[in-house]
């Protein structure tokens, strides 16, 4: 997602339009056809014991079907993959593989299991042709692969001030328009702007605090830290890299659920009231607004260090024949346009980091060293 946004970032830095589509199929994971996994893993060159040991566990599988105390007949699984199973993702992806194959090269297309999304990037309607273009190439892979497309969970996000928001068709209907998108669990809106995902994440987060304070019955302040790091924390937390805000006011409303946290927590268990830096310490807790920076830090070790199928220098340029430090970065110039872009944002504060935190052997060493430095956040 972070490849995708920062395309989405640089089109509109050019003042380029995105039209971005999502294509739910219906019933994904239930209702692929046994014998098309079966045709890719050959055309994939899986044959062999191993070859036989998946058409084994895809093939003679029958279900029954329960109401009460009724059981009905036997009854022969024609498609799917087991769900729950180890196999069932792998196989899932190895069949919709080829997927891309079958769309225009110069369409932008990501693919998470049965998560697609393809998006285009213009100046002008002629441009957009090749995202219906595409669609037409959607359709014509669903018949082949024996899988229906949902149309009805298909919808087209426009970004882009300026974007004329060309009518797309798909199954001989036209699509719907939406302002905003689920994306792997993140509200994508179409100024980008997250403020929906914010209010989101915030609500939950306060509720499942409210939840803590009113069941867990105990003056144990580390039980109630415990609950919260288990509960609300990763609510705050999931994907920040992606969404990590740009508002100094967004961030102070992000952190305020915390402060609340710590101050209910220790009226509960009879402590005496304390700022709220006391606070964290006494509860071993670090800002959510320093945990966010660390997040950003760690996710730019793994692109410089080749830690992601990734090629680093596509979204980073190093300084030049610096002998100070390796994995100097270099500026490539903030602006409005650009303050959101994970990988704009993070160069100031990875440039700040000592040697030894940038050049350290591993990931969970530099995770390590990292949260020992000061940001004077």
């Amino acid at each position: 997602m972070l490849v995708m946004l920062n395309d989405f970032y640089k089109a509109i830095q050019e003042n380029k339009s995105i039209d971005l589509v999502y294509i739910d199929f219906a019933r994904a994971f239930d209702s692929v056809p046994i014998n098309r996994i079966l045709y890719k893993l050959k055309s994939i060159g899986i044959s062999g014991k191993i070859y036989m040991f998946i058409k084994n566990f895809l093939e003679n599988r029958t279900f029954r079907v329960k109401i009460e105390d009724t059981l009905s007949d036997s009854f022969s699984t024609l498609s799917g993959v087991p769900q729950g199973s180890v196999l069932g993702p792998l196989l899932f992806l190895i069949f919709i593989n080829d997927l891309p194959k079958y769309l225009p090269e110069s369409i932008n297309i990501k693919i998470y299991a049965d998560d697609v999304k393809l998006y285009i990037e213009h100046k002008n309607d002629f441009e957009t042709e090749i995202l219906s273009e595409a669609l037409s190439c959607i359709e014509r892979w669903s018949v082949i692969n024996g899988i229906d497309i949902s149309l009805e969970k298909c919808v087209v996000l426009y970004i882009g001030k300026n974007n004329n928001k060309r009518k797309y068709r798909l199954l001989g209907k036209q699509m719907s328009e939406v302002d905003s998108v689920r994306d792997l669990g993140i509200i994508i809106d179409s100024s980008l702007s997250f403020s929906q995902h914010y209010e989101k994440i915030i609500k939950n987060a306060y509720f499942l605090t409210h939840q803590i304070f009113r069941l867990i019955k105990t003056k144990d302040i580390n039980k109630l830290v415990f609950c919260y790091k288990t509960y609300v924390r990763p609510c705050l937390e999931y994907a920040t890299e992606v969404w990590n805000p740009s508002k100094v006011e967004t961030s102070h409303q992000i952190e305020r659920v915390q402060k609340f946290f710590t101050r209910i927590a220790l009226k509960i268990c009879s402590v005496t009231p304390r700022n709220y830096e006391e606070r964290l310490k006494l509860c071993k807790l670090k800002k959510l607004t320093e945990r966010r920076c660390i997040s950003d830090l760690c996710m730019t070790y793994k692109f410089i260090t080749g830690h992601t199928h990734l090629k680093p220098d596509k979204f980073f340029t190093f300084a030049k024949r610096n002998l100070r430090r390796k994995y100097l970065l270099q500026n490539r110039g903030y602006s409005f346009k650009t303050k959101n872009n994970f990988f704009i944002r993070v160069i100031n504060i990875w440039n700040k980091l000592p040697r030894e935190v940038i050049e350290c052997a591993n990931h969970k060493k530099f995770r390590i060293l990292a949260n020992c430095v000061d940001f004077g956040l």
